[in-house]
């Protein structure tokens, strides 16, 4: 045989052996396996999900008073919502308090994540105790804060020592809504600030070096090379702010009771009170799902920002 046919026989490759019983055997197996440890994330989901979801898309078509059975009634929810103030009294009050908390939570958060993101033992513990309000529950945090904005509360005590009169926080309907705000800011910060340090330690140092080379200064590396290289981070925080503002319940439901005269109803409040103490389910189950339409519109948006930029 010649070295050439020696050489093409080498570069044919051997036929693959096929699988036999024992290998067919095993992948059943394991695809059962599979099966088996996806219906308890199945059942939950249908359970706890799908179930509830369908039921009330079905309520929001009906006058349901949980006193007796529904009663279909087509598109009247709908219809009652665009003749509610109350619904454009709650919807005002939530943009206002998600623009609000959402946009400067963000710029602090990166404030505070660049001089974080650097090595050594410092930055670690700083950005372990910026973390702590994040992992405190959000019921606990509130009655915190409730103590903090009382008529005695270190809020009027540090604007005692610059001679301003104490304010009543939590029952002025000019001062509550941001009241709140100023609390979720606290609260969420720690959180932003390690989704965004995290991102800052992955940016690639060659850049920095480069730009440091041609003489950037701190403020044009930070405007011009940091947050276009952040930008998918920074909207992912954006994502995830937004969606948990508009769903915000708890501290208008601790601190302030939806009020006063309104002043901090945000419209998952305004849900709750239609559902629970005025028994009025059907009208609920019809404002959830047009917040819900509302956060979806939102996030379409977002991503369609997210898209644009990449491309």
């Amino acid at each position: 045989m010649t070295l050439a046919a020696k050489t093409a026989e080498a570069a044919v490759p051997a036929p693959s052996p096929r699988p036999g019983k024992g290998g067919r055997g095993r992948s059943r197996r394991e695809a059962g396996a599979g099966i088996v440890l996806t219906i308890p994330v199945a059942v939950f989901f249908v359970v706890f999900w799908l179930v509830p979801f369908c039921g009330a898309v079905y309520l929001s078509f009906t006058d349901y008073e949980m006193a007796g059975a529904p009663s279909w009634i087509g598109l009247d929810n709908y219809a009652r919502m665009l003749q509610d103030p109350g619904v454009w009294n709650s919807a005002w009050i939530t943009v206002v308090y998600t623009v609000f908390t959402v946009l400067p939570t963000i710029l602090l958060a990166l404030l505070v994540a660049v001089p974080l993101s650097g090595p050594g033992r410092l930055n670690r513990v700083l950005r372990s105790l910026v973390l702590v309000p994040a992992v405190m529950p959000l019921a606990a945090t509130s009655m915190v804060w409730v103590i903090i904005y009382s008529d005695r509360g270190l809020a009027n005590t540090l604007l005692g020592a610059v001679g301003i009169e104490p304010q009543s926080w939590l029952t002025s309907s000019d001062l509550a809504i941001w009241a709140l705000v100023v609390m979720v800011v606290w609260k969420s910060l720690g959180l932003f600030v390690i989704i965004l340090t995290a991102g800052l330690q992955a940016l690639p140092r060659e850049v920095y070096e480069a730009a440091a080379i041609d003489g950037a200064g701190p403020v044009t590396t930070f405007r011009r090379i940091t947050v276009p290289l952040l930008r998918r981070t920074l909207l992912f925080v954006l994502v995830i702010s937004v969606a948990g503002s508009m769903q915000a319940f708890v501290p208008a439901f601790l601190l302030t009771g939806g009020g006063p005269a309104d002043a901090t109803q945000v419209l998952p409040y305004y849900i709750w009170a239609n559902a629970f103490p005025y028994e009025h389910m059907g009208y609920a189950s019809a404002l959830a799902m047009m917040l819900l339409v509302a956060m979806l519109v939102v996030s379409i948006v977002q991503f369609g920002f997210l898209r644009g930029g990449d491309e």
